[in-house]
Protein backbone atom coordinates (compact mmCIF):
# COMPACT_ATOMS: atom_id res chain seq x y z
CA UNK A 1 0.00 0.00 0.00
CA UNK A 2 3.02 2.03 0.87
CA UNK A 3 3.92 4.50 -2.56
CA UNK A 4 0.93 2.86 -4.26
CA UNK A 5 0.72 6.24 -5.94
CA UNK A 6 4.20 8.67 -6.32
CA UNK A 7 3.93 11.96 -7.89
CA UNK A 8 7.32 13.47 -8.56
CA UNK A 9 7.81 16.91 -7.93
CA UNK A 10 10.75 19.04 -9.67
CA UNK A 11 10.58 20.86 -6.67
CA UNK A 12 8.91 22.34 -3.60
CA UNK A 13 9.18 24.49 -0.42
CA UNK A 14 8.51 21.27 1.86
CA UNK A 15 7.14 18.11 0.81
CA UNK A 16 4.84 18.37 4.00
CA UNK A 17 3.76 21.81 3.78
CA UNK A 18 2.53 20.03 -0.12
CA UNK A 19 0.72 16.64 1.19
CA UNK A 20 -1.10 18.90 3.43
CA UNK A 21 -2.20 21.33 1.20
CA UNK A 22 -3.13 18.46 -1.31
CA UNK A 23 -5.11 16.93 1.90
CA UNK A 24 -7.05 19.71 1.56
CA UNK A 25 -8.01 19.51 -1.67
CA UNK A 26 -8.08 16.09 -2.66
CA UNK A 27 -9.40 12.41 -1.42
CA UNK A 28 -5.74 11.18 -1.92
CA UNK A 29 -4.94 7.15 -1.62
CA UNK A 30 -4.01 5.52 1.14
CA UNK A 31 -0.07 5.32 1.09
CA UNK A 32 0.09 8.34 -1.67
CA UNK A 33 3.96 9.56 -1.74
CA UNK A 34 5.47 13.12 -2.81
CA UNK A 35 8.81 12.99 -3.73
CA UNK A 36 10.54 16.28 -4.38
CA UNK A 37 14.04 16.32 -6.81
CA UNK A 38 14.61 19.84 -5.04
CA UNK A 39 13.02 20.99 -1.39
CA UNK A 40 13.75 24.50 -1.05
CA UNK A 41 12.85 24.56 2.70
CA UNK A 42 12.73 21.38 4.37
CA UNK A 43 11.47 21.55 8.03
CA UNK A 44 13.13 19.10 10.62
CA UNK A 45 11.58 18.43 14.25
CA UNK A 46 10.93 22.28 16.22
CA UNK A 47 10.86 23.56 12.69
CA UNK A 48 14.54 22.91 12.36
CA UNK A 49 15.78 23.58 8.97
CA UNK A 50 16.50 20.11 6.77
CA UNK A 51 19.35 20.88 4.11
CA UNK A 52 19.65 18.62 1.04
CA UNK A 53 21.23 19.39 -2.07
CA UNK A 54 18.92 19.04 -5.10
CA UNK A 55 18.98 15.73 -7.04
CA UNK A 56 21.08 14.22 -4.12
CA UNK A 57 18.92 12.88 -1.54
CA UNK A 58 15.51 12.00 -0.96
CA UNK A 59 13.22 14.24 0.18
CA UNK A 60 9.79 12.54 0.29
CA UNK A 61 6.47 12.47 2.20
CA UNK A 62 3.82 9.53 2.49
CA UNK A 63 -0.28 9.93 3.35
CA UNK A 64 -1.68 7.51 5.30
CA UNK A 65 -5.02 7.50 7.56
CA UNK A 66 -4.48 5.63 10.57
CA UNK A 67 -7.81 5.88 11.69
CA UNK A 68 -7.33 2.66 13.84
CA UNK A 69 -4.65 4.07 15.72
CA UNK A 70 -5.72 5.81 19.00
CA UNK A 71 -3.97 9.38 19.67
CA UNK A 72 -1.74 8.19 22.97
CA UNK A 73 -0.54 5.52 20.46
CA UNK A 74 0.63 7.81 17.71
CA UNK A 75 4.23 7.20 18.73
CA UNK A 76 4.01 3.77 16.91
CA UNK A 77 3.73 5.85 13.46
CA UNK A 78 7.54 7.06 14.20
CA UNK A 79 8.11 3.25 15.30
CA UNK A 80 6.93 1.93 12.33
CA UNK A 81 8.65 4.41 9.90
CA UNK A 82 11.92 4.50 11.55
CA UNK A 83 12.01 0.55 11.52
CA UNK A 84 11.55 0.44 7.75
CA UNK A 85 14.19 2.84 7.12
CA UNK A 86 16.28 0.95 9.29
CA UNK A 87 15.17 -2.28 7.57
CA UNK A 88 15.80 -0.93 4.17
CA UNK A 89 19.23 0.98 4.94
CA UNK A 90 20.62 -1.62 7.33
CA UNK A 91 22.33 -3.77 4.70
CA UNK A 92 24.27 -0.46 3.32
CA UNK A 93 26.03 0.76 6.06
CA UNK A 94 27.50 -0.35 9.65
CA UNK A 95 26.39 0.49 12.82
CA UNK A 96 22.72 1.53 11.98
CA UNK A 97 20.61 2.98 14.44
CA UNK A 98 17.64 4.72 15.19
CA UNK A 99 18.07 8.00 17.32
CA UNK A 100 14.98 8.70 19.63
CA UNK A 101 13.10 10.67 18.84
CA UNK A 102 13.00 9.76 15.60
CA UNK A 103 16.38 10.21 13.11
CA UNK A 104 18.30 7.37 11.44
CA UNK A 105 21.82 7.58 12.81
CA UNK A 106 25.04 5.67 11.18
CA UNK A 107 27.47 5.47 14.23
CA UNK A 108 26.93 9.06 16.16
CA UNK A 109 26.36 10.84 12.53
CA UNK A 110 22.59 11.69 11.22
CA UNK A 111 21.64 9.77 7.85
CA UNK A 112 18.27 10.79 7.99
CA UNK A 113 14.98 12.12 9.95
CA UNK A 114 11.09 11.99 9.96
CA UNK A 115 8.66 14.81 10.64
CA UNK A 116 5.46 13.26 11.01
CA UNK A 117 1.75 15.88 11.45
CA UNK A 118 -1.18 14.26 12.34
CA UNK A 119 -4.65 15.58 11.69
CA UNK A 120 -6.82 14.55 14.75
CA UNK A 121 -10.64 13.88 14.66
CA UNK A 122 -12.89 12.00 17.50
CA UNK A 123 -9.88 10.99 19.69
CA UNK A 124 -8.48 8.89 16.53
CA UNK A 125 -5.48 9.87 14.13
CA UNK A 126 -7.69 11.05 10.74
CA UNK A 127 -4.55 11.31 8.42
CA UNK A 128 -0.75 11.40 8.79
CA UNK A 129 1.88 12.73 6.68
CA UNK A 130 5.25 11.40 7.23
CA UNK A 131 7.79 13.44 5.75
CA UNK A 132 11.48 11.71 5.23
CA UNK A 133 15.06 13.00 4.68
CA UNK A 134 17.69 10.48 3.60
CA UNK A 135 21.16 11.76 2.89
CA UNK A 136 21.94 9.99 -0.17
CA UNK A 137 24.67 10.98 -2.42
CA UNK A 138 25.39 14.62 -1.16
CA UNK A 139 29.18 14.81 0.22
CA UNK A 140 29.17 18.66 0.92
CA UNK A 141 27.23 19.60 3.45
CA UNK A 142 26.99 23.40 4.46
CA UNK A 143 24.80 24.04 7.27
CA UNK A 144 25.19 24.22 10.89
CA UNK A 145 23.78 20.78 11.38
CA UNK A 146 26.40 19.20 13.89
CA UNK A 147 26.49 15.54 12.25
CA UNK A 148 25.21 14.92 8.93
CA UNK A 149 26.52 12.31 6.50
CA UNK A 150 25.08 10.26 3.73
CA UNK A 151 24.96 6.83 2.01
CA UNK A 152 27.97 7.97 -0.37
CA UNK A 153 29.99 9.45 2.22
CA UNK A 154 29.59 5.81 4.35
CA UNK A 155 30.61 3.51 1.51
CA UNK A 156 32.43 5.76 -0.91
CA UNK A 157 29.61 4.20 -3.45
CA UNK A 158 27.06 6.30 -5.53
CA UNK A 159 23.66 5.16 -4.96
CA UNK A 160 20.32 4.31 -7.53
CA UNK A 161 18.24 6.91 -5.70
CA UNK A 162 14.74 5.28 -6.53
CA UNK A 163 15.88 1.88 -5.88
CA UNK A 164 16.54 2.94 -2.36
CA UNK A 165 13.11 5.10 -2.18
CA UNK A 166 11.54 1.75 -2.96
CA UNK A 167 13.23 -0.50 -0.61
CA UNK A 168 12.60 2.57 2.01
CA UNK A 169 8.64 2.18 0.92
CA UNK A 170 8.79 -0.94 0.98
CA UNK A 171 10.08 -1.34 4.70
CA UNK A 172 7.68 1.40 6.07
CA UNK A 173 4.55 -0.82 3.88
CA UNK A 174 5.83 -4.21 5.93
CA UNK A 175 5.89 -2.57 9.39
CA UNK A 176 2.60 -0.65 8.87
CA UNK A 177 1.54 -3.70 7.93
CA UNK A 178 2.56 -5.05 11.16
CA UNK A 179 1.32 -2.00 13.17
CA UNK A 180 -2.81 -2.89 11.21
CA UNK A 181 -2.74 -6.59 12.49
CA UNK A 182 -2.10 -5.50 15.75
CA UNK A 183 1.65 -6.45 15.89
CA UNK A 184 3.03 -4.14 18.66
CA UNK A 185 4.59 -5.80 21.16
CA UNK A 186 6.63 -7.07 17.82
CA UNK A 187 7.75 -3.43 16.71
CA UNK A 188 8.02 -2.48 20.20
CA UNK A 189 10.90 -5.11 20.89
CA UNK A 190 12.36 -4.47 17.23
CA UNK A 191 12.57 -0.69 17.69
CA UNK A 192 14.50 -0.97 21.37
CA UNK A 193 16.79 -3.50 20.09
CA UNK A 194 17.98 -0.73 17.39
CA UNK A 195 17.66 2.01 19.79
CA UNK A 196 21.00 4.64 19.82
CA UNK A 197 22.80 4.05 22.82
CA UNK A 198 20.47 1.64 24.15
CA UNK A 199 21.19 -0.25 27.73
CA UNK A 200 24.77 1.40 27.22
CA UNK A 201 26.06 4.12 30.07
CA UNK A 202 26.21 7.46 28.91
CA UNK A 203 25.92 11.15 30.38
CA UNK A 204 22.24 13.52 29.87
CA UNK A 205 21.37 16.81 30.80
CA UNK A 206 17.74 17.29 31.82
CA UNK A 207 17.31 21.83 32.84
CA UNK A 208 19.92 21.94 35.03
CA UNK A 209 20.52 18.47 36.23
CA UNK A 210 23.46 16.57 34.88
CA UNK A 211 23.19 12.74 35.03
CA UNK A 212 24.60 9.16 34.30
CA UNK A 213 22.24 6.88 33.71
CA UNK A 214 21.04 4.53 30.68
CA UNK A 215 18.24 4.24 27.94
CA UNK A 216 16.05 1.06 27.97
CA UNK A 217 12.67 1.63 26.71
CA UNK A 218 10.17 4.12 25.43
CA UNK A 219 7.06 4.31 26.64
CA UNK A 220 3.54 4.20 25.31
CA UNK A 221 3.32 8.44 24.36
CA UNK A 222 6.97 7.92 23.15
CA UNK A 223 8.88 9.16 26.22
CA UNK A 224 12.33 8.33 26.36
CA UNK A 225 13.37 6.02 29.74
CA UNK A 226 16.18 6.31 30.82
CA UNK A 227 17.47 4.53 34.59
CA UNK A 228 19.71 7.00 36.76
CA UNK A 229 22.77 4.69 38.73
CA UNK A 230 21.07 5.54 41.72
CA UNK A 231 18.10 3.29 39.93
CA UNK A 232 15.42 6.28 39.46
CA UNK A 233 13.35 5.89 36.30
CA UNK A 234 12.65 8.95 34.72
CA UNK A 235 10.89 10.23 31.36
CA UNK A 236 11.56 12.86 28.86
CA UNK A 237 9.70 14.22 26.06
CA UNK A 238 11.60 15.66 23.03
CA UNK A 239 13.86 18.50 23.76
CA UNK A 240 13.19 17.82 27.35
CA UNK A 241 17.02 15.95 27.75
CA UNK A 242 20.24 15.70 26.13
CA UNK A 243 23.07 13.70 25.73
CA UNK A 244 26.24 15.05 26.54
CA UNK A 245 29.59 13.95 25.07
CA UNK A 246 32.23 13.32 28.00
Amino acid sequence: MIGIQIIRLQAVNSTNNYANGQLMENELPDGTVFLAYEQISGRGQMNNFWESEPGKNLTFSIVVYPDFLDIRRQFMLSKVVTLGIYHALNKYVANLRIKWPNDIYAGDKKLGGILIENSIMNSSIKSSVIGIGINVNQTDFRSNAPNPVSLKTLTNQQFDSDQILNEILSGIDLYYYLLRGGEEERIDREFISVLYRVDEKHWFRAEEEVFEGEIFGVNEIGQLLIRKNDGEIVDFHFKEVEFLHM
